[in-house]
């Protein structure tokens, strides 16, 4: 069988319905983790509180905007996990996001 999402195949009965399609675990996992995180309490609290990945985002974006794309070819982790990383961030006023050319950019605030 072949996941609905990201054409991956996988053993039949591996498969998980959602909402009428068939999806591997991975892609079940990620329709079901949204790219949002909780709202920080403080914005110092919280810029005080960044994780490695959150760093390291930050440090790739100081030399200006970046796609999605561009960011995770430099990161170990997936276009998913950077978006729930960049929606932390875009929620302490971090990271703004901008169209550049139709494709969807993300740079530093401050």
């Amino acid at each position: 069988m072949q996941c609905e999402r990201c054409g991956s195949l996988m053993a039949l009965g591996a498969e998980t319905a959602h909402n009428g399609r068939f999806l591997c675990r991975e892609c079940h996992l990620d329709v079901l983790s949204p790219s949002g995180v909780c709202e920080p309490w403080t914005l110092q609290s919280s810029r005080r509180s960044l994780n490695d990945i959150q760093r390291r985002i930050l440090t790739c974006l100081k030399a200006g905007s970046a796609s999605l794309a561009e960011l995770a070819a430099g990161l170990p982790m997936g276009e998913p996990d950077l978006e729930r990383e960049l929606g932390g961030l875009q929620r302490m006023d971090l990271v703004r996001v901008a169209r550049k050319g139709g494709t969807k950019v993300f740079r530093r605030t401050t």
